[in-house]
C-alpha cells in the first residue's frame, strides 16, 4: 500500500537545500580568492565575519582548501541538487548516487575537521567551527544510515512507498 514520503527524507530534503546553498552561493569566493576583507556584498561579509572571528583559515586560504571548496561547489553543490529532486520524486538511482555522495562527503569534513584540529586549534575558535561545520558530517553520517535502511520507490500509482530492499 501507497505510503507518504517519510518525515526523514523531508528532513534531508531542507538540509540538502541549505547545503547547496553554501556550496553553490559561498564556497566560490573561497575558489575564486575573494579578498574577504574587501568584500562588501552581504554574503562576502558574512565569510569575513566568520573567518575572521572563528576560522582564520579562510582569510589566507591553503591551496588545498581551495581544491576542496572547488569540489564542494562544482560536485557537491549540484549533487545535493540531484538528491533534493531524486528524494522529492521517489528515484531508484538516489541510494547509489547517496551511498558514494555521503562517502566522499565525510571523507572530505574529515580531512578539514584533522586540519583544524590538529594546525589550526590554536588559531580558530574550535566550538563555532565545529558548531558551524558538524552538520555537513553528521546529516550524511544519517542519510547514509536513511539509505541502508532502504530506497524510496514510486508506486505504480506514482506515489512514494517505502521500500526496504536494496
Amino acid at each position: 500500500m501507497p505510503t507518504r514520503r517519510p518525515a526523514s527524507d523531508t528532513f534531508f530534503i531542507a538540509c540538502f537545500a541549505l547545503f547547496a546553498f553554501t556550496s553553490l552561493v559561498m564556497e566560490p569566493f573561497v575558489v575564486f580568492g575573494v579578498d574577504l576583507a574587501a568584500a562588501r556584498d552581504p554574503l562576502g561579509r558574512a565569510w569575513h565575519l566568520y573567518a575572521a572571528r572563528w576560522d582564520p583559515l579562510f582569510l589566507d586560504t591553503p591551496p588545498w582548501l581551495r581544491i576542496m571548496c572547488g569540489l564542494d561547489a562544482f560536485v557537491f553543490g549540484p549533487t545535493y541538487l540531484a538528491l533534493i529532486y531524486g528524494l522529492r520524486r521517489a528515484r531508484p538511482w538516489v541510494r547509489p548516487l547517496g551511498l558514494i555522495f555521503c562517502g566522499a562527503l565525510i571523507y572530505s569534513t574529515l580531512v578539514y575537521f584533522g586540519y583544524e584540529l590538529w594546525m589550526e586549534h590554536e588559531r580558530s575558535d574550535m566550538a563555532m567551527v565545529v558548531l558551524v561545520n558538524v552538520p555537513y558530517t553528521l546529516v550524511p553520517l544519517a542519510f547514509l544510515a536513511r539509505l541502508l535502511r532502504g530506497t524510496p520507490a514510486p508506486s505504480a500509482e506514482g506515489r512514494v512507498v517505502s521500500s526496504s530492499s536494496p
